[in-house]
């Protein structure tokens, strides 16, 4: 055994401190290289923090919600025989030069492409947000870098002028190939070279972005995220009239979304990569992810949740070379489409798939109430669905936690929904009081109190699936996960399925799985039944 101590890593140049947000994984676990293993969040992200190299995570010394400085302690690690890629002091692994021999004045050296992620290979030139001439701050964004995950805005490590531009608009990089010259200062020269910055914007809980547009009080400087900027920009957004729902009224990429759902304009048009189908009953709002042409996965939804939820698997199963389609089913998220049973869940789907995948077969992978429309909808069109997986599913029984229901239906102040939402995981992600808010104001509109009617009642649950899956079981290839410590629906409701079900018990998860067991889930998801 080689033990090794992970610390916090720099995620930015000018991050001192991070949040641990969520542990990926739990003691025990294993892991690969470019495994996401915590979620730590900075004043500028949230972001997955990779495995540098293979291991085993031992014991969890930061706890979820412990802000931790940069080279602080997060977890015990066994590397093995590996190299030791854990970081000494917190800055990310590199392979520096030798610092140059003291010089006077400025110089000129090369900007190269810089790592993003420690999985990202190359990059797309997206915008300069200087031309040659220009001279620039310490911190202030330059160019616009886009990668497979994120599109983010590279701020300059030091004061300096830009010279001249190696790579345009448009261009693909690799990792550490110039991209431009810049002059700086002689003593500034040896971290000219950007340092890996871990971008990607993590989205794991359900955040629906919808929030009113409000007028600031006052015209001064905006605090926003680089993602949000963009999208503000090029969907001609005014910072000015937004207010921010992140720490210290920072302006969050939901913020613009939401300012954009609720413009007439956006009408067909992609939302920083949400999509809008028209449908014969209204707009549905999906995402779409991954390799065109490949298998394709569809992700459902459960009660109060949106597209959001699925973040950690869709990112997995479009790793492993899938394409991914998640809806915000009717009566949720960026939809249109309302839903006063579970009937209209799954109304929709296949004229949505015919609209964005209407050849081959597709995997479902449902959650909770989305189950129901998941086995609804596979039992009308059994030859499109290729398999089926259902995560801590509906309509099997008759028990059901009838006050989360409907207390997520009536909600309305922030205070609710977070002890409401500490039901669902085994490790609640945190929500930021801006983010708890937003979620408030939306359920506040009522837009889920019929449904919430009429799929639980005085008795239990409304719904009831169990014979559909019944027949689905001898022709289509079907599986069950329920967590053990399911506060919402017992999982004992699958001992009453046929045998012909593959049933996975997680002993470490809630009513969320997808957010406990994330790598557990993907290990069933992408493994061949025998």
């Amino acid at each position: 055994m080689t033990e090794r101590i992970l610390k916090m890593p720099r995620l930015g140049e000018t991050m001192d401190e991070g949040k641990v947000v969520g542990w990926l994984i739990q003691p025990g676990d294993a892991f690969k290289r470019g495994d996401p293993i915590v979620e730590i969040e900075t004043d500028k992200t949230v972001a997955e923090y990779p495995a540098l190299g293979d291991g085993t995570l031992h014991d969890i010394i930061a706890l979820v919600g412990d802000m931790v400085e940069v080279g602080q302690p997060l977890a015990r690690v066994d590397i093995g025989i590996g190299p030791d890629w854990t970081a000494e002091d917190g800055e990310m692994p590199a392979d520096e030069p030798a610092a140059p021999a003291p010089a006077t004045g400025p110089v000129e050296t090369d900007l190269d492409m810089p790592r993003l992620g420690e999985t990202m290979e190359e990059g797309r030139v997206a915008k300069w947000l200087k031309a040659p001439g220009d001279s620039f701050a310490r911190g202030e964004a330059i160019i616009e870098i886009e990668t497979d995950k994120t599109i983010a805005e590279f701020p300059a490590l030091m004061d300096g002028t830009l010279v001249s531009i190696l790579r345009g608009d448009g261009e693909m990089v690799t990792v550490g190939e110039p991209i431009a010259r810049i002059s700086i200062a002689a003593s500034d020269a040896r971290e000219a070279k950007p340092a890996e910055i871990e971008a990607s914007v993590v989205a794991a809980v359900p955040v629906p972005a919808h929030a009113n547009i409000r007028q600031r009080a006052t015209g001064g400087p905006v605090r926003a995220t680089p993602v949000a900027r963009r999208l503000a920009r090029i969907n001609g957004v005014d910072l000015q009239t937004l207010a921010g729902t992140g720490r210290r009224a920072r302006v969050e990429k939901a913020d613009v979304l939401a300012a954009l759902s609720e413009s007439p304009q956006t009408s067909g048009k992609s939302l920083d990569g949400v999509l809008f189908a028209d449908l014969p009953r209204g707009r549905m709002a999906y995402l779409d992810t991954g390799k065109s042409g490949a298998r394709t996965a569809l992700l459902l939804h459960g009660f109060a949740g949106d597209r959001t939820t699925w973040a950690a698997i869709a990112s997995g199963l479009k790793r492993a070379g899938h394409r991914v389609l998640i809806p915000d089913l009717p009566g949720h998220g960026l939809t249109e489409i309302a839903a006063s049973t579970a009937v209209d869940l799954s109304a929709d789907l296949a004229a949505f798939l015919q609209r964005v995948a209407p050849a081959g077969s597709i995997d479902i992978v449902a959650h909770s109430l989305g189950c129901v429309a998941a086995v609804d909808f596979a039992v009308t069109a059994p030859d499109r669905v290729g398999s089926l997986t259902l995560l801590a599913p509906a309509g099997l029984g008759p028990e059901i936690d009838g006050d989360f229901v409907h207390g997520m239906a009536r909600a309305t102040v922030a205070a609710e929904v977070s002890h409401l939402l500490r039901r669902l995981s085994v490790n609640p992600v945190p929500l930021s009081d801006g983010a708890l808010a937003v979620l408030a104001g939306d359920l506040a509109k009522g837009r889920l109190a019929a449904l919430a009617a009429a799929i639980a009642g005085p008795s239990g649950q409304k719904v009831d699936s169990f014979a559909k899956l019944e027949k689905l079981a001898a022709s289509v290839e079907t599986r069950v996960i329920f967590g053990l410590e399911d506060r919402i629906i017992p999982w004992r409701h699958v001992t009453c399925v046929s045998p012909r079900v593959a049933i996975h018990l997680l002993s470490r998860s809630g009513h969320m799985p997808q957010w406990d067991q994330p790598k557990d889930v993907l290990d069933i998801l992408l493994s061949e039944r025998a």
